[in-house]
């Protein structure tokens, strides 16, 4: 566990929420949310965020943090890929936004040289490995979220839940080391 770096979890843009549609009101106050969240992070010590990189919250933190660092704000981007090429069969506009996060990342960590069955599950617990907290977007759904937001709590990582800011650590204002809801 690194005390400087900070990962993401959350969904794939058709496990969001209903409201939750890019650009919609819902949407662009997760996105506020998300922002000062990262901003927090950094504040309290955190500064290398590791994406990894899916569809959606986590192709969606990247780019703010790309854009917080054009800000200036002291940090960087970290991209933890299942394999190079994931992005292949993507639809076209989310290729494009994931080959524009990867050409700036600051490190890319490639886990795979091609496709294996667990290669998402070893990323996902790369990302828990690597940090000290997880800033993720969980509402309780199954899947790689719940996976990686368990593993975090069983590891003591500092949680921000942006899909219930009342049991999160994102309400407190700083992030406090240690301790996980």
């Amino acid at each position: 566990m690194h005390s400087s770096v900070c990962c993401f979890s959350g969904y794939r843009p058709e496990k969001m929420p209903a409201d939750m549609a890019e650009g919609s009101p819902a949407f662009c106050g997760m996105q506020q949310r998300l922002r000062r969240a990262i901003r927090q992070a950094s504040d309290g010590g955190f500064r290398h965020f590791l994406s990894g990189m899916s569809r959606g919250f986590d192709l969606w933190a990247a780019e703010i943090v790309l854009e917080l660092m054009r800000e200036g704000c002291p940090i960087d981007l970290w991209s933890a890929i299942a394999f190079p090429g994931m992005q292949e069969y993507w639809e076209p506009e989310w290729k494009q936004r994931y080959d524009a996060v990867l050409a700036q990342a600051d490190h890319v960590f490639a886990l795979y040289d091609r496709y294996e069955p667990d290669c998402y599950t070893a990323r996902d617990r790369f990302l828990v490995e690597q940090s000290g907290a997880c800033i993720c977007f969980f509402d309780g759904t199954p899947g790689g979220t719940a996976y990686t937001v368990g593993l975090a709590r069983r590891r003591g990582l500092d949680i921000i839940n942006l899909a219930d800011p009342q049991l999160s650590l994102f309400e407190n204002e700083t992030i406090t080391r240690g301790s996980a809801p």
